[in-house]
């Protein structure tokens, strides 16, 4: 858990700078990612006229596998200009944890991909098309179910 405490907050502005287990982003291991290192954190935070500030960077990384190739990966998941504002704290000790995850979670990639330019597998042999080219051969048009159709004078 990441604490402020609002007392203190009151006379200076506050650094933090830590880690916390993989368990924080209350993120499951599946078969497309896992974590198996610490979220860290290095957090700067101020009171102001209706709340507070926090600004900073925090990350985490992850090993993936590509949805593309099936290549696994490392890659990170982090908000290096992280910028929240919270308002209206009444309680004295700010927990920041459940926004500081939110922000993570956000940063976390909905389908794992090696790289943007990633050609993936064949889908005739299987072959990892970023590594060698396959000599499957498409199906010509005219042996295709559908060719028939392409004859229809629809007019």
């Amino acid at each position: 858990m990441i604490k402020v405490s609002m007392g203190l907050l009151d006379h200076q502005d506050i650094h933090l700078e830590g880690e916390e287990p993989s368990s924080f982003l209350e993120v499951e291991n599946s078969d497309m990612i896992e974590f198996h290192e610490n979220v860290k954190y290095d957090l700067n935070v101020s009171k102001v006229s209706n709340g507070v500030l926090v600004n900073g960077s925090i990350s985490i990384p992850y090993k993936g596998v590509c949805g593309r190739c099936l290549k696994e990966f490392k890659g990170e998941a982090a908000n290096r200009k992280l910028c929240l504002f919270i308002e209206d704290v009444t309680e004295q000790e700010l927990d920041l944890s459940e926004d500081l995850r939110s922000e993570l979670v956000m940063q976390l990639p909905v389908n794992c991909i090696c790289s943007e330019d990633c050609k993936g597998l064949c889908h005739t042999c299987g072959t990892n098309l970023n590594e060698e080219t396959c000599n499957c051969h498409e199906k010509p048009a005219e042996d295709s179910p559908w060719s028939a159709l392409d004859n229809l004078d629809l007019k």
